[in-house]
């Protein structure tokens, strides 16, 4: 009988001990939990907040671009981290295409969090329930993050009264503007850009003396879900003070009177641009096939195909191709004049122009929301995300300036290939020593004149002209493009054809619905003059 009760009290012991470390699945990274709680042989495994984790999750991202090379590698390093802290395994995608986007949220697909912002229809797809909402998840789950976020911003972010993506807090403007080759105007004597003049100088200067160089890669674009454009348009935001230069349906919103809502299409100064495009495309500025180019006009430039870009954004964008062009061709110089400098008028980024949101597919809510937390404030995961592996894809200087490992044209994950711009935090950002100096240059110039941006705050309900504008995007897409490439033989011809076929698909009713919404908010937010 001694023996019996002995062997007894042994295997209640031995039950005891593997009861106590049950649910803790952490076998791939050797570490412990980051938490533990509940009474003696409790095994859930909890977050800092008190969220249960002990089971074991997939987490899945999305971010928009063109994915590097080496982001499998990458994301297998965020694995190793996701696993250790969160008990999850961390799947990493990247989408080009906007229309991939609308299947991702349309499709039910598991996602648990996604790249979010205004200019790919946030507010549209808030309204229609493809995001949760974060005002009670992400208190209850990130206290942290939900400090770091300020009132005003997640106030910015609303969507029916309600919040649905957690903001980036980095301030950015991200104006586009005329970029060209310093070195071949100072090389053929052309004159110091200043100017629309002085720009169609330089580009018929090089067309004169660069007879195997392309004087710009301009290309069809598409924006929103309202179709396709083609970039010279963006190049006009540098003669206009509208609210924004993306305001849809051939509408003018001025910024100075944002009660003036003006049908652009329609006025004498649309006519004169559209003719202006129509010389510069006579003149050969770009190919007669520039309507089915697909070559970014960043790649053609770095490559030296191309001699400058009408419509290059932003400073970021600019102060990193400085830096990348002063290693792959030292000899040359850069030139960037924003469109923000000429009309002196600069506005910052609104709330939803980066974030990241948690769709209403989502399997893992509250860990995609511990996840987001780690990739703003957690500097490893910051610094992983953003440029890789310290030591093997970039090292960091004595002064804090981060240096690529490598030749820039062999790197697998260069400086912010991942696209995430919803997630940068100042704290932990690294600049190349150049690219810090150009940005702060002009961060500062905009400082200066810049003013506040009344337009990305509004949330337009398309559920009025829902089929309308289905009908106005295909026009859109097959009229309007020729006509900002200047590939048309009568301007003012194609125009009455483009504007005749898009009263046909509900032109009016679309910008008489949308102006009534638009000037409902102008009065909510006190912005008429």
């Amino acid at each position: 009988m001694k023996k019996i009760v002995c062997l007894l009290l042994a295997l209640a012991l031995s039950i005891a001990v593997f009861a106590g470390c049950g649910g803790n699945d952490n076998s791939s990274s050797g570490n412990p939990p980051s938490n533990t709680s509940g009474g003696e042989n409790s095994g859930t495994q909890v977050s800092e907040s008190g969220v249960d984790i002990s089971s074991k999750a997939k987490l899945v991202m999305w971010t928009p671009g063109t994915a590097p090379r080496d982001l499998q590698r990458i994301s297998g390093k965020l694995n190793e981290m996701t696993q250790r802290d969160l008990n999850a395994t961390l799947e990493w995608n990247m989408y080009v295409d906007v229309q991939k986007l609308n299947l991702l949220l349309t499709s039910g697909e598991h996602i648990d969090v996604i790249y979010a912002a205004n200019y790919q229809n946030y507010a549209v797809y808030a309204a229609k329930d493809a995001f949760l909402p974060l005002d009670d998840l992400v208190p209850k789950v990130s206290p942290a993050l939900q400090e770091y976020v300020s009132t005003e911003m997640w106030d910015a972010t609303r969507v029916g009264g309600k919040v649905y993506m957690v903001p980036c807090m980095w301030e950015e403007w991200v104006p586009y503007g005329f970029l060209w080759r310093e070195d071949l105007r100072k090389k053929y004597n052309l004159p110091e850009i200043s100017d629309l003049e002085s720009i169609e100088a330089y580009m018929q200067g090089i067309k004169d003396n660069e007879p195997d160089m392309q004087v710009t890669g301009e290309m069809v674009s598409t924006y929103g879900s309202l179709g396709s454009h083609f970039t010279t348009w963006e190049f006009l935001d540098r003669q206009y003070k509208w609210a924004d230069f993306r305001v849809p349906y051939g509408l003018y919103i001025d910024y100075e009177d944002p009660t003036k809502v003006i049908n652009w299409w329609e006025t004498e100064e649309f006519r004169n641009d559209m003719k202006m495009f129509k010389r510069w495309a006579d003149a050969g500025y770009w190919s007669r096939s520039a309507l089915a180019n697909t070559e970014t006009k960043q790649n053609a430039f770095e490559a030296g195909k191309i001699a400058c870009d009408l419509a290059f954004n932003a400073p970021s964008g600019y102060a990193n191709l400085v830096s990348r062009v002063a290693a792959s061709h030292p000899d040359w110089e850069l030139g960037w004049q924003p469109h923000y400098r000429v009309k002196q008028l600069a506005t910052p980024n609104h709330a939803t122009q980066n974030g990241m949101a948690v769709p209403a597919s989502a399997e893992y809510p509250e860990r995609g929301i511990m996840l987001l937390e780690k990739l703003i404030l957690d500097e490893e995961y910051y610094r992983t995300s953003q440029y890789g592996v310290l030591g093997e894809d970039y090292e960091i200087s004595e002064d804090g300036y981060y240096v690529a490992v490598g030749e820039p044209s062999s790197a697998g994950f260069p400086r912010e290939a991942g696209d995430l711009w919803s997630t940068r935090n100042e704290d932990f950002m690294l600049y190349p020593e150049t690219t810090a100096k150009v940005l702060k240059e002009l961060n500062d110039e905009f400082r200066t004149y810049t003013r506040p941006n009344i337009w990305t705050g509004f949330a337009e309900d398309t559920t009025p002209y829902q089929t309308e504008k289905a009908a106005l995007a295909n026009v859109i897409t097959q009229y309007l493009p020729p006509i900002q490439a200047g590939l048309v033989s009568d301007v003012d011809a194609e125009i009455d054809n483009l504007l005749e076929k898009a009263k046909v698909a509900g032109l009016d009713k679309i910008r008489e619905e949308y102006t009534k919404q638009w000037l409902a908010y102008v009065e909510e937010h006190g912005l008429a003059k």
